[in-house]
C-alpha cells in the first residue's frame, strides 16, 4: 500500500489562485468571481480527508469497530433508549464533542461528552481527537439505521458527506431480510466503493467461518469490493493487554487486513479526487490566467499524465458563413450531461410502462436512483464546463430531497417527484449544456 496522496502543490496553487481573484479588478468580472467559487470548491474538496460510513444493523459491531480503530472508547456500546445520530469521529489537537444541525448553529463542548452533545437533540455529532488514523480519514458511525426516526437523516449523511462505506454484518445472522432492505436505500454513488465487514467472527462455532462466508459471498454477489471477517472483541482484548500474547490474539481477529483494505479504499477515493480536481483546474482556471489583475500571475495547475498547459493557437478568422455553420453544429451537438440524463430516463419510463414501478414508494425509490446515478455519470464524464457547473449542485439538491421525501406522509409526494424529475429534464434541455 503507498502512501496517502498530499496534493499540497495544488492546494498552494488554489490559495494563490483565489488570493489573485480576491482584487478589485476580479470582482467586476464574473468570470473570474464564478471561477474563484470553483477554486474555494476545489480547495475544500483537496483538504477535507476522506469521510467513512460505518453503518448496518443495531448489535453489528458499528461502534465498538470505530472504537477499536482509534484506539480508544469514544462511542458508547451499551444499549440505549435514545436513538444516536450520526457520530463523527475527526482529528483534533484535543478532545472536542459538537452538536450540530443542519439548520441553525452549532453547540461546542471542549472535552469528550457525548451524552451532553446527545441532550441537545442535534441532527448530527462531531467529536475531535488526537488520533493519527483521523488526519486521513474521517469516521462516521451512522447507528439505529434502521429505526424510523433516524433513517431519513441517516441516509441524507451518507448522500451528503460519505466517500466510502463499510457495511457492519453480524456473523451470527449475515445479511439478514431487513439488511438488504436498508442497503438498497445507500446512495448508488456510495455503494461503488464498499466494504463488507462480518463481525463478530469469533462469536461463530468453531469450523462454521469458512461455510459462512461462502454462503455470504453468493449472497451479496459483487456489491462489496472485499468481504473480510472480523473478531472486534479479541482485537479489542488484545490492544487493551488482556490476554498473555496479545500480539497473536491480535493477529488472529483479521483487524489487520481489515485495516489494510479500508486504508487502500480511501488511498483509491483521494487518488480519484485528486486527478478530478486537477483536471478541472486545467479546464476551467488556466484559461482566466491572463485575466487575473497581478503583474505577474500565479503558476498554472498541473495536468495528469504531463500533459501541456499551453493555449491551442487561435484559430485562423473565419468567413461568416464558415462561423455560421460551426454554430449550427455546436447546436445540433447533444451535451454528455443530457444524454446521459436522457437514458437514466428512458429506462425510469421503460420499468413503468414494465410494471417495475407499480406503487408510490417503489416511483419515489425509481426516482432518487435515477438521480443518484446521474450524478455518478457526471463524475465518469470528467470535468464540465463553468457555465455548466449548476448541474451537479442542482441534481444533488434534487437527490437530498427525494431521500427526505420518503419519510413524508403526504399524499401527492409521488406527484412531487415526477414534477422535479421534469423540472430536471427541462434546465438540462434549456441550458445549453456544452458538449
Amino acid at each position: 500500500m503507498g502512501g496517502f496522496p498530499r496534493p499540497q502543490s495544488e492546494i498552494d496553487i488554489l490559495r494563490r489562485f483565489v488570493r489573485a481573484l480576491e482584487g478589485t479588478g476580479a470582482q467586476a468580472n464574473p468570470a473570474l468571481e464564478n471561477a474563484k467559487g470553483q477554486a474555494e470548491a476545489y480547495l475544500a474538496r483537496l483538504e477535507a480527508p476522506v469521510r467513512i460510513a460505518v453503518a448496518g444493523l443495531s448489535r453489528a459491531g458499528k461502534s465498538s469497530l470505530v472504537n477499536l480503530l482509534v484506539g480508544e472508547a469514544v462511542i458508547p456500546t451499551q444499549p440505549r433508549r435514545a436513538v444516536m445520530p450520526a457520530v463523527i469521529l475527526r482529528h483534533a489537537e484535543s478532545y472536542r464533542t459538537t452538536a450540530g444541525w443542519w439548520d441553525r448553529e452549532e453547540k461546542v463542548f471542549d472535552r469528550l461528552d457525548i451524552a451532553a452533545a446527545m441532550a441537545e437533540a442535534p441532527d448530527i455529532v462531531s467529536v475531535g481527537i488526537d488520533c493519527e488514523v483521523l488526519r486521513d480519514v474521517w469516521l462516521m458511525d451512522l447507528s439505529d439505521l434502521e429505526e424510523s426516526g433516524a433513517q431519513a437523516n441517516a441516509l441524507f449523511v451518507l448522500s451528503r458527506l460519505a466517500d466510502m462505506i463499510v457495511w457492519c454484518t453480524n456473523a451470527e445472522e449475515p445479511w439478514a431480510e431487513e439488511e438488504s432492505h436498508l442497503w438498497g436505500l445507500v446512495p448508488k454513488a456510495v455503494q461503488r466503493r464498499a466494504i463488507l465487514a462480518v463481525t463478530h467472527a469469533d462469536h461463530l462455532p468453531a469450523g462454521t467461518l469458512t461455510p459462512t462466508l461462502e454462503q455470504l459471498g453468493k449472497t451479496v454477489g459483487a456489491a462489496f469490493r472485499k468481504v473480510l471477517p472480523l473478531a472486534t472483541t479479541d482485537a479489542w482484548r488484545a490492544l487493551q493487554g488482556e490476554v498473555a500474547k496479545p500480539e497473536v490474539l491480535w493477529a488472529a481477529s483479521g483487524i489487520e487486513p481489515f485495516m489494510l483494505a479500508m486504508m487502500e479504499m480511501a488511498i483509491d477515493c483521494r487518488k480519484a479526487e485528486i486527478e478530478r480536481v486537477r483536471r478541472s483546474m486545467a479546464q476551467h482556471l488556466e484559461p482566466l490566467l491572463d485575466q487575473l489583475p497581478l503583474e505577474q500571475a500565479p503558476p498554472p495547475p498541473p495536468v495528469p499524465d504531463g500533459a501541456e498547459l499551453a493555449r491551442a493557437p487561435e484559430p485562423p478568422p473565419q468567413s461568416a458563413a464558415g462561423k455560421t455553420d460551426e454554430a449550427a453544429s455546436q447546436t445540433g451537438r447533444a451535451s454528455p450531461a443530457l444524454t446521459a440524463w436522457k437514458a437514466r430516463m428512458a429506462a425510469f419510463v421503460a420499468a413503468l410502462h414494465s410494471g417495475e414501478i407499480a406503487e408510490d414508494e417503489d416511483f419515489l425509490t425509481a426516482a432518487q436512483d435515477a438521480v443518484s446515478d446521474f450524478l455518478g455519470d457526471l463524475a465518469a464524464i470528467g470535468p464540465v464546463p463553468a457555465s455548466d457547473a449548476w448541474i451537479e449542485e442542482e441534481f444533488q439538491r434534487a437527490q437530498d430531497l427525494l431521500i427526505l421525501m420518503q419519510y413524508e406522509s403526504d399524499e401527492a409526494k409521488s406527484e412531487t417527484a415526477a414534477l422535479l424529475l421534469a423540472q430536471l429534464t427541462e434546465g438540462l434541455a434549456h441550458s445549453g449544456a456544452s458538449a
